[in-house]
C-alpha cells in the first residue's frame, strides 16, 4: 500500500505542475444498466502513459448503489517517451498486504484518499471514526495506516454483525484497536480523521457533529449518467451541507470532474451557493506549491476524493509492471512497434 501511495502522489504532483496528463473519467451507460469507465492519465515520472477501464451492472437502491456484477478490468500502458505499447494488465491491482481482498478500484481508490489525507489532517492524527465496513474500507484503512501513526479506530456499519467481524479482521490486520459503535454520532465524536467510504447515496453523518481541527475524506462520486438514464431518481451524496460549509479548506481529486459530472456532493451545493466554485482546491496544485491547504490546527479540512484519476491507474500499474518484469512474470506477446510512412 505505501508504494501505492507514493505512485500516486508522484502522479498528482506531475499533474499539478502539467494539467495536461490527465483527462476526467467518462462513463457511458448501456439500456441494462451496465456502465463502463475509462480513466485516462499519464506519468511521465514513472516512464508511462495509457488509460484504466472497468465495467459493472450497477443496481440503484434507495440508500445505497448495489453492483450485481463485476467485470475483471484492464490497464493499458505505453511509453511515455517512445508510443510503444508496455503491457496490458488484466485484473484488480491489491495491496500485497490483503491480495485476496479485491473490490472494484480498491488500491487506486484507497490510495488517492491516502494522498489527499496526508495534505490534509494534522501531522498527529491518530484516531479514525469510520463510515463503512466493506472492502473499500479495508483499503483505506490500510492506507491511513501508512500515512499517519493511528492507533484507534471507531467504526460505524448498519449491520451489526457484519460490523464486528470487520472490527476483529482489520484489528489483527493493523494490529490497532479497531472499535465497533453503535450510533453514526459515536464514531465521529473525538477522531482526527472522519473517514467515510461506503457505496452510500444518502449523507452517512451529521455535519454538526464535527469538531474543531478534524479531517474528512469522503470517496462517493457521481451517478449522474444513472440519473439521466432513469435507473434512480436523485444524485448520490455521502456528505451532507452542513460539512461544507463548515469547511475552511476543501480539496477534491478533481475540479474538471465535479462540473463534467454535475455531482451531487459539490456541483448541487455551488449551484445552490451554498459554498462557492472558488473554494475548491485540486490534489495536484496543493502538492505542486510549497504553501500548505491546513494553515492550522482548529481548521476543518476536507479531501473528497470525487472521482478515479487515470494518472493514479497509470502510477500503479507502473508499479506493478515494473515489479513483473523484475520478477520474470507475465506473458511476452509478438507485437511490435508500426511507424507511420
Amino acid at each position: 500500500m505505501a508504494e501505492a501511495i507514493e505512485a500516486t502522489e508522484t502522479a498528482f504532483r506531475d499533474w499539478g505542475q502539467n494539467h495536461g496528463l490527465d483527462a476526467p473519467r467518462r462513463r457511458v451507460h448501456t439500456p441494462a444498466g451496465v456502465r463502463v469507465s475509462v480513466h485516462q492519465g499519464a506519468a511521465p515520472s514513472l516512464g508511462m502513459t495509457g488509460l484504466f477501464t472497468h465495467c459493472e451492472l450497477v443496481r440503484p437502491m434507495a440508500e445505497e448503489q448495489i453492483y450485481d456484477a463485476i467485470a475483471d478490468p484492464a490497464y493499458v500502458l505505453f511509453e511515455a517517451r517512445t508510443a510503444t505499447l508496455a503491457c496490458v494488465i488484466l485484473g484488480e491491482i491489491t495491496p500485497a498486504e490483503m491480495p485476496d481482498t479485491v473490490v472494484m478500484t480498491g488500491l487506486r481508490t484507497a490510495a488517492t484518499s491516502a494522498v489527499g489525507t496526508k495534505a490534509l489532517a494534522r501531522v498527529g492524527a491518530r484516531t479514525v471514526g469510520l463510515f463503512g465496513g466493506g472492502s473499500q474500507a479495508r483499503h483505506h484503512l490500510l492506507a491511513l495506516k501508512a500515512i499517519r501513526p493511528i492507533e484507534m479506530v471507531r467504526v460505524y456499519r448498519r449491520n451489526a454483525e457484519e460490523r464486528q467481524k470487520f472490527c476483529e479482521e482489520m484489528s489483527q490486520v493493523l494490529d490497532v484497536e479497531v472499535r465497533p459503535v453503535e450510533t453514526p454520532r459515536e464514531a465521529a465524536a473525538g477522531a482526527d480523521i472522519v473517514l467515510a467510504a461506503t457505496n452510500s447515496s444518502v449523507p452517512v453523518f451529521d455535519g454538526n457533529w464535527l469538531e474543531p481541527g478534524q479531517h474528512v475524506t469522503s470517496i462517493v462520486g457521481s451517478n449522474v449518467g444513472l440519473v439521466e438514464g432513469g435507473f434512480t431518481p436523485r444524485k448520490r451524496r455521502e456528505i451532507d451541507n452542513t460539512t461544507l460549509t463548515r469547511m475552511d479548506v476543501i480539496v477534491v481529486a478533481s475540479r474538471e470532474q465535479v462540473f463534467q459530472d454535475r455531482q451531487g456532493d459539490l456541483y448541487d451545493p455551488i449551484e445552490n451557493d451554498i459554498i462557492s466554485a472558488d473554494q475548491l482546491l485540486e490534489l495536484g496544485g496543493v502538492l505542486a506549491s510549497e504553501k500548505p491547504a491546513r494553515t492550522g490546527d482548529r481548521q476543518l479540512t476536507l479531501f473528497k476524493n470525487n472521482a478515479g484519476q487515470g494518472i493514479a491507474d497509470v502510477a500503479i500499474a507502473a508499479r506493478a509492471y515494473q515489479r513483473a518484469r523484475e520478477r520474470g512474470l507475465g506473458m511476452e506477446l509478438p507485437i511490435g512497434v508500426w511507424k507511420e510512412r
